[in-house]
């Protein structure tokens, strides 16, 4: 097979998942979080423009209706233009999404809750006499339960490229 051939053969799988290798990870860092995790802002004005935003509690992107000026950079015309700008932020289970309580009726203790817009889990006293899930004893249980899972896609590039460096390398033959 030529080399045409094989790089061929090896960029098919982009177009069966229809991803490319940059999308495959997920970090936290260049996925728009500082936009997409702001709270949605119509702003001063009265155009009532329908728009997009990035619903940090959904994890989608839903509509709200735009006053035309102000307002914050969680705004887009389109649904699509959205979805393209948010959607590598990493998704969490639901409690880790909800606000932190902070009603007192108890002795202050240390907890954790985890933090969407820094998305780890952060110290905070609570005095609560009841809670909403995202409150955790230790910011280990805190970080299993509620940080990111690694996308799926790595243990499939990892198969495919032993796959392939199997297959061009002749060394093993695939039964």
């Amino acid at each position: 097979m030529d080399s045409t051939g094989r790089l061929a053969l090896m960029f098919l799988p982009l177009l069966m998942i229809g991803a490319a290798p940059g999308h495959l990870v997920q970090e936290h860092i260049g996925n728009n979080a500082e936009i997409c995790l702001l709270p949605p802002d119509e702003g001063p004005c009265r155009a009532r423009i329908p728009s997009y935003y990035y619903d940090r509690y959904t994890q989608s992107c839903r509509q709200f209706i735009y006053g035309g000026c102000k307002g914050n950079a969680n705004n887009f015309e389109t649904w699509a233009a959205c979805h393209e700008a948010c959607r590598r932020i990493e998704k969490v289970p639901h409690i880790c999404r909800l606000e932190v309580n902070e009603n007192i009726c108890e002795e202050p203790r240390e907890m954790y809750f985890f933090n969407l817009m820094t998305m780890t889990c952060e110290k905070f006293m609570s005095v609560g006499c009841s809670h909403n899930g995202n409150q955790f004893s230790d910011k280990a249980s805190c970080m299993d339960f509620c940080a990111p899972k690694k996308s799926t896609y790595y243990v499939l590039w990892y198969f495919y490229f032993i796959f392939l460096s199997r297959l061009f390398d002749g060394k093993k033959s695939i039964s």
